[in-house]
This record gives C-alpha cells, structure tokens and sequence, in this order.
C-alpha cells in the first residue's frame, strides 16, 4: 500500500522528500532495547535512487528518527526490492567513544544524573538525559571503558531503570508505560490469535547472595530484615541465632508452595561485583528473589488495531500494564507488561503483534550497548534457539581479522607450545609439560612460573580467588589470612597486636588514619560528624541532633558565644541569648529581664508579679537612673541605715506619713524653734497690764430688724 506520510533525510538531517513507494513498513520495540523500523521500496523507484542514502534517516508519525544501517536488495524475476532496515537514533551513541582520562576504575555511593551527565557529555552535549523518578545511590565499578552507549546499558542495569527515548532526549524511569489504567486483551474484542507459555525452568525460592570478594551479610543484626524475611528463615534451624544473620540466603514466601519432600528448596544466587555494600546486597538479591519466585510468564498476542478506526480506543505502548483473558488458553485475567511491540503504523489491514510477561525478556544484543564482536558472543549469535547466520558470519570474519591483527604469535620448540610477543620477542608464555613459565627475557629466566608444586611470583596484580590459608614473613614478624581472619605481628592469631575477625571486629594497637568512617559517624581531620558523643559516662554528652548536656565544665579564656544559655530546660531557670537575660519562677512566668525589647534596651532592668504583670524597672536613661515601682516601692536597711547622698526633691502634693524624726536630727531646726519662742514670750511681757478702748460705729449686724444706728461706741479693753 503506498505510503505518503513518511519522511526521509540525509545523514545531516536535511530532508530529501517523502517516501511515496514505501510498503509494509514495520516498526519493533522492545522493553530496554531494540528500537528497529524495516520496509520494502522498489529499487526502480525515486525513493530508492534519490532518497534513500545509507546512513541517512526516515521519520516516522511519531516524530522519531531512525539511521538507515542496512539495505537488503533481492531480485525475483523481473522485480528488484530492497528491504532497508533503519535503527533509532538512539543507538548512535554507539558510535561515541569514551576518553581513556574519563574511565572510572571505582566510586562510592554516585547519582545517577553525575554518571548520566558524563554520559551527555562523552556525546559533546548531542545526547540529554531527564530523570523522572528518584533513584538510590549506588557504588560504581569500570564506568565508561567503552562506549556512551555501553555506558547507559551500565546506568540502566545498576540502577534499574527503563529508559524512553524521544529522538536525542533520553527519558529515565523506574518504569515507563502507563501502569495505572492497564490495557486490556479480550476474547471477542480483539485477540486476533494468541500463544501462552509459563515456565518454572528459573523458579527460585531461596536465593543466595554475595557481592565483591565474595563477602555477604552473615553476621549483621536481624534489623536490616523485614518482618517476612525474619519470619521465615526463623523457621531454618541455625539460620537465626542470637539476632544474628547466620546465612548468606533469603527465602520466598512460596517455598513451600513449590517446595516438596525431594526437592524442598529451588536455589538461584545473586552475585553483585560491583556492590561493597552488604544492604545494598540485601536490597539486590530481594529484588531479584521477587522477579524468580513466581513461573515465568510470556504471552504473545496478535490483536486488532482497534484504535486505527475507533479514535476512542487509546494503542498499546511499549511498557503498559495489561490485562488478557483467554478462559479456553487458561489465561483468566492475568496481569502483565508490554515487553515488546511490533506495530504496522501505516496499515489498516496489518495488525500489532505484542509480547507480554511478568519478566523483562534477554534480547540478543542487550540494548546493542556491547557491539564490540568480543562482548556476549552467544547472546549475539543465537536468537531464540537458531543460530543467526548473518551475525555468526559477521563475527568469524571478525575473529580472523583479530587473529590476523593479534600481537601474539604461536609457535613450537623442545620446549612447548611458545606464546610469543610480537612487539618483543622476548616476551613468552611458555607451556611445558611441567608447567607454565611467563617470561621476559626469551626464556632464559622466569617472572612467573606454575607447576604443581605451586606459583612462583615476584608480584601478583589482580584478584585473589578463595584461600584456606595465607602466611607471609617468619616466626612473629608474619601477617596471616585465614579462616580465622586477618592477624599481624605474632604467630598464633589470638595473641597478634592486630587482627581482624570473620565478624568484623578489629583490635589494633596503634591506628592512623587519614579518613576513617565507623557506621554513619565521620571522623575526618580532627571534625566528628553525625553521630552522639558520651564522656564520662554520661556527664558530658552531644546527641545525634546536636543537643549537648554537661553535668560540669570548666572555661578558661577566650570567648563563648552562643544562641541560648539556660539553667534549666522548663520551670525556675535562667536564660541568656543574643537579646538579653531573663529569669522565671517555677511556673514558667518571666520575672526579671534585661532585654533589648525594654523601653531603654538593654539599659534597663524590669522586674514582674508572679502573675505577670509588671512590678517596677530600673531604667538607666540619659536623664539618669530611675527606679520605678508600679505598685509600693519599699527602701529598707535591715540593721544599717538608708543614706541619701545629694538633694532630696519632692514633686508638688506628694505626702510624707509615719516619719519619725527628732528635732534635733534636722539641721537648725532646734535653733530656729527656739528663736521663735524667745520671741513669743519677748511680746508676752510687752503687752503685759496694758489696757485701752476701742471705738466701733454703729451697725445692725447684718439684721435688718435690729435698731439702726445703734451697736456702735467706745469700749475698753481687758488686761492680758
């Protein structure tokens, strides 16, 4: 069916026109990996000879781009078709090299944007990552020894995402699709045709678990576990002991549903290299306990694009949760995800074919991050159970290319089989038949030599695997590594100044150390940060939240500075901070302040009422020093005397009562008292047998109805 809407472009994304000729175009996307569009067009066709270009690019409706890798031409009779075959962009950067100087050999507790960004980076800013969910810090090892590519397989593995591609744009989830309105498959509806298949072949129902060198979580509290997980290995005698981990394993809550008399445990192991830490192990191994627990579920489904002709009818997308019920196949409501979708988006009469199940399927170039031919060499050639030609042809010719470029060559002498250098010959590995000598002077001496008598070696560079037992040194001046532990400086582990047990505990005589970390507390350059302190046994404590008590301290010198200094945390106490001091009573009233909120500031001193309510203040203003009682104010001198230095101003109407004072105590009272009374008694003599008269005129005494003029007349007066 011809097709109008396609567009295509070349390698610079300069559009070339619309690919008219176009048919049977298919587009497949697959959870976490292949994005792959593929169609037929005539090689007679314009759009063959004048659009198409190897490298160039097609859109699709979607708005996606695609890298035109492959054109497969085929005669048939008289037609000659090419099936071009185009990958998402992407997968482009595949084609990004990481630089030597941005390798990561290891790093501790990384984000998942740092190493996204390094990602983005590495492709000059081409690609950019959006992170929509939140992820754990995880600990990384050999980041970045490839590709950009290889490096975001790395990131999609360690932290368990998925990932949604919008041309350039990479979109980071812990899951993409749609997982709450779930799409659902029916009989009758639109289940064209359908297969189902459940598989117990990787059922596990105790998983064990180790991450680097091989260490776990036995010996760690039972804390770290949840309620299920304690329950049931408390029914593993020996599994539990003390609230102690004693296995390196976790057990399903189906065990016993799968479990039977011969075979009472299906074991599967979870091992993590790149993991140090024994929690993030825990959390690893529950996640993949969770995925193996249950039989492995994968439907495949070709239903009717009921969306193409009924625009209320929402299409499938890669990653939706989906329903399917097929009662005649016993799929009865099953929940699944989409995995993988194959579309036809230009097709009314060609359908959507999809893959569900409850697992994420192992797709053979996993997310095409490891191209190189030496990577996954079995994932590449066999494809569900044949073996694909194209790439095992691909891959041999590759190997002879390698064989052809190796700087090693093979050769043969009384000795063995010679592995010889090509850049120096005289660097040989030597396979005798008494053993295997590595050599760096043609043979004439050994550097490292394997027989069975043991390995010689003046350097091991690398990882150990499992010893029972390794001694280096003599008599006491030895370290030793055994089942026991690590012991240096004496010969029986137990009496050694320095050991290390399987459990973890440490005795050492002396320790520096630059950088030390104990559980969560950092103790870095003389700094101790978070966690609690205890001297004396509880007499000088900091806790974890910072608060710090002190029974007693003693300080010399220098300067204390602070936001609150109190006596006591509630009730009779005494305050200081950065706006004054206050005291309260028992009931938590504020009784004496000198604070900046006063009406002179911190020049004043108030004083309150048990209630509250003002009582009086000292107030050291720039008139002077006022003292103010809001009530009585009492001046007393229990045993001495109250002295006032100065003059004494009464303000006008202010009353003195109860004074008791003596004449004599005010200065010259006494003397002009007794003035005034010579003089009293001076006039007494003067007016003493002196008389004379006293004339008045005549009045009425205000009385109208007395006489008039009389009341009037002369008098004499009497002797004093």
């Amino acid at each position: 069916m011809p097709n109008p809407t396609m567009d295509v472009f070349d390698k610079n994304f300069k559009r070339t026109g619309t690919l008219i000729d176009a048919y049977e175009i298919e587009r497949r996307r697959r959870l976490n990996s292949d994005y792959e569009l593929s169609f037929f067009v005539p090689m007679t066709s314009d759009d063959y000879i004048e659009k198409i270009q190897m490298k160039g690019h097609v859109r699709d409706e979607r708005g996606q781009f695609y890298v035109i890798n492959s054109r497969k031409r085929d005669r048939s009779k008289k037609k000659l078709t090419a099936l071009i075959t185009a990958t998402h962009v992407m997968f482009k950067m595949n084609d990004y090299k990481v630089p030597y100087d941005d390798y990561v050999a290891e790093a501790y507790g990384v984000h998942i944007t740092t190493l996204l960004d390094k990602i983005s980076v590495w492709t000059g800013g081409r690609f950019t990552f959006q992170v929509h969910d939140t992820f754990d810090l995880w600990d990384i090892k050999d980041f970045g020894r490839t590709t950009a590519l290889a490096a975001l397989n790395q990131v999609v593995n360690l932290f368990g995402a998925e990932i949604r591609p919008d041309n350039f744009v990479i979109h980071i989830h812990k899951k993409i699709g749609d997982q709450s309105d779930r799409f659902e498959y029916r009989t009758k509806k639109n289940i064209i045709s359908d297969s189902f298949k459940d598989d117990g072949n990787g059922l596990v129902t105790r998983m064990y678990a180790q991450m680097k060198d091989g260490r776990n979580w036995i010996g760690m509290s039972t804390d770290i576990l949840t309620a299920e997980e304690r329950s049931l290995l408390q029914s593993v005698p020996g599994a539990i002991v003390n609230g102690e981990i004693r296995v390196n394993y976790l057990l399903s809550p189906y065990v016993n549903y799968w479990g039977s008399d011969s075979v009472p445990y299906f074991d599967g192991e979870n091992v993590q290299q790149d993991i140090e830490d024994p929690i993030e192990l825990l959390k690893s191994t529950r996640d993949e306990l969770r995925k193996k627990e249950m039989p492995a579920i994968e439907l495949a489904i070709t239903s009717a694009d009921l969306h193409k002709i009924d625009r209320d009818e929402r299409p499938p997308d890669l990653g939706d949760a989906a329903t399917a019920y097929d009662p005649d196949m016993e799929i009865n409501r099953i929940e699944l995800r989409i995995v993988e979708l194959t579309e036809y988006p230009y097709s009314i009469d060609q359908h959507s074919k999809v893959t569900l199940a409850n697992f994420a399927l192992k797709d053979d170039i996993d997310l095409i991050a490891d191209l190189e031919r030496s990577r996954k060499v079995m994932d590449n050639l066999l494809s569900g159970g044949r073996i694909r030609t194209e790439v095992f042809e691909s891959f041999a010719r590759q190997a002879v290319v390698d064989i052809n470029n190796s700087k090693t060559e093979i050769k043969y002498d009384t000795r063995g089989i010679i592995l010889q250098s090509r850049p120096n010959p005289l660097g040989q590995v030597v396979l005798t038949s008494d053993g295997i000598m590595f050599t760096s002077d043609g043979g004439d001496t050994a550097t490292v030599a394997i027989n069975h008598e043991g390995i010689a070696a003046p350097a091991i560079v690398g990882q150990l695997g499992s010893f029972v037992s390794m001694l280096i040194g003599s008599g006491n001046d030895v370290t030793q590594i055994n089942t026991k532990g690590i012991a240096a400086g004496h010969a029986d582990f137990n009496s050694a100044p320095f050991r290390v047990d399987m459990k973890g505990n440490l005795i050492a005589n002396k320790l520096t150390a630059n950088y030390a970390q104990i559980k969560s507390s950092n103790f870095s350059d003389g700094d101790i940060i978070g966690a609690t302190i205890n001297v004396g046994n509880g007499k000088f404590t900091v806790s974890r939240a910072g608060y710090v008590y002190a029974e007693g301290g003693l300080f010399s010198g220098g300067t204390i500075t602070g936001a609150l200094f109190r006596t006591a945390a509630s009730g009779a106490r005494v305050e200081i901070n950065s706006t004054g001091l206050r005291t309260y009573d028992s009931s938590g009233v504020e009784r004496i302040s000198i604070a900046m909120g006063n009406d002179s500031g911190m020049g004043s001193i108030h004083f309150a009422k048990p209630g509250g309510s003002g009582a009086g203040m000292i107030d050291g203003s720039y008139l002077g020093l006022l003292i103010t009682s809001f009530g009585t104010l009492f001046l007393g001198a229990l045993g001495g005397d109250v002295q006032i230095q100065g003059n004494v101003a009464f303000s006008p109407g202010a009353s003195v009562s109860g004074l008791n004072i003596g004449i004599s105590q005010v200065f010259g009272l006494q003397a002009q008292l007794e003035s005034l009374q010579s003089q009293i008694r001076s006039l007494q003599l003067n007016f003493s047998g002196h008389t004379h008269t006293v004339t008045t005129a005549h009045h009425n005494h205000g009385n109208p109805n007395n006489a008039p003029n009389t009341g009037g007349g002369t008098y004499q007066t009497s002797t004093p």
